[in-house]
C-alpha cells in the first residue's frame, strides 16, 4: 500500500463509475458524468475538484472520509470521462445544476460538500442556490472566481489558462505543478500532483476558466446557510489567504483556518491533517 510522506495510506483508487444525466436540460454535449465512490453510511460527502484536477486528486482524503460516510468524488463536466458542456462559456450555476443532478441520480437528497479551488467556487454556488441540498460545506484553497479583478488581470489569467493547456495535459503537469504547492514540496508529492494534472483536457479546463472569469463567489456567499469551514495554506500562491479571508467574512458564521507551510493543494500536500480536520467539521468528531 502506498503511503504519503505524512504517513497517510492510499489504497487503490475506486473504479470510475458513470451516470447518464439529461444532456439537453443541463446543456451537456452528451449525458455521461463520471465519478468515484467509496464507503457507506447514513451521510454522504460530495468531493469537488479544482480546475486542473479530477477525482484522483482526492486519493488520500477519500478513504479517510469513507470510513464514516458514503463519499462521491465527481469529475466535473469536461474532466476525466465526463461530458463537456456544449457552450464554450458555461456559468458557475451550470456546474452547480449538474452537481445537483448527480446527487439526484445517486438518490442523495442532502450531502456534505467539500470543494477544492474551482470546486470550492461551485460548492458555494450550490450551497447558495440549493440550500436544502447542502448539510455542511468545506472549502480548500478557496476560489473567489475572477470577476472582481481588473479587466487586464482577468485577460491575463484567461490567456495563461489557454497557453498552459495548449500542448496538452502532460505539458500542463510538467510546467505548472510547482506553482500549486509550497516551496520545497517533495518530489514524491510532486508525482501525485503531476499525475492528476496530466489527465486534464483543454476543452474542460477552458470552459471552467471562462466560468470562473464570469463569477465572484461573494455574490453568493451571503446566501450560504450551511456551517462552513475554510482551509487555506499559508503558501497558497493560486488563491492566497486574503481570498479566503474575504470569503470567510461574507459567509455567515464561517470558520477560517490557515494551514502553515502548505500551498494550494492541501489534499495532496498534507492529507492526514486535512482529512482529520474535514472529519471533525463534517461529522463532529
Amino acid at each position: 500500500m502506498t503511503r504519503h510522506p505524512d504517513g497517510t495510506a492510499a489504497p487503490s483508487l475506486p473504479e470510475t463509475r458513470f451516470v447518464e444525466l439529461d444532456a439537453a436540460a443541463l446543456g451537456l454535449e452528451h449525458g455521461r458524468l463520471s465519478f468515484m465512490e467509496a464507503g457507506t453510511g447514513p451521510e454522504t460527502v460530495l468531493l469537488m475538484h479544482g480546475i486542473g484536477s479530477n477525482s484522483t486528486g482526492w486519493r488520500f482524503v477519500m478513504p479517510v472520509l469513507a470510513a464514516r460516510a458514503r463519499v462521491i468524488a465527481w469529475n466535473a463536466p469536461g474532466y476525466w470521462l465526463s461530458a463537456d458542456f456544449a457552450a464554450e462559456a458555461p456559468a458557475a450555476e451550470d456546474y452547480a445544476r449538474v452537481a445537483a443532478a448527480l446527487l439526484d441520480m445517486l438518490g442523495v437528497e442532502r450531502a456534505h460538500i467539500v470543494g477544492s479551488s474551482f470546486g470550492s467556487m461551485i460548492g458555494v454556488v450550490l450551497a447558495a442556490l440549493h440550500p436544502g441540498r447542502v448539510a455542511r460545506l468545506a472549502l480548500l484553497g478557496s476560489s473567489r472566481g475572477q470577476r472582481w479583478k481588473p479587466a487586464e488581470e482577468r485577460a491575463r489569467m484567461l490567456a495563461m489558462r489557454r497557453d498552459s493547456i495548449a500542448a496538452g495535459g502532460m505539458a500542463l503537469a510538467r510546467t505548472r505543478w510547482r506553482n500549486l504547492v509550497a516551496p520545497g514540496t517533495s518530489e514524491t508529492v510532486g508525482e501525485w500532483v503531476r499525475d492528476t494534472l496530466a489527465a486534464t483536457h483543454a476543452k474542460g479546463l477552458l470552459r471552467s476558466a471562462r466560468a470562473s472569469d464570469a463569477t465572484d463567489t461573494l455574490d453568493f456567499a451571503r446566501d450560504v446557510r450551511a456551517p462552513t469551514l475554510i482551509l487555506v495554506g499559508s503558501e497558497d500562491r493560486v488563491n492566497p489567504p486574503e481570498v479566503s479571508q474575504a470569503l470567510a467574512g461574507a459567509i455567515p458564521g464561517a470558520v477560517l483556518e490557515v494551514q502553515d507551510g502548505i500551498g494550494h493543494l492541501a489534499k495532496l500536500e498534507a492529507p492526514g491533517a486535512t482529512a482529520a480536520r474535514l472529519g471533525q467539521h463534517l461529522f463532529g468528531t
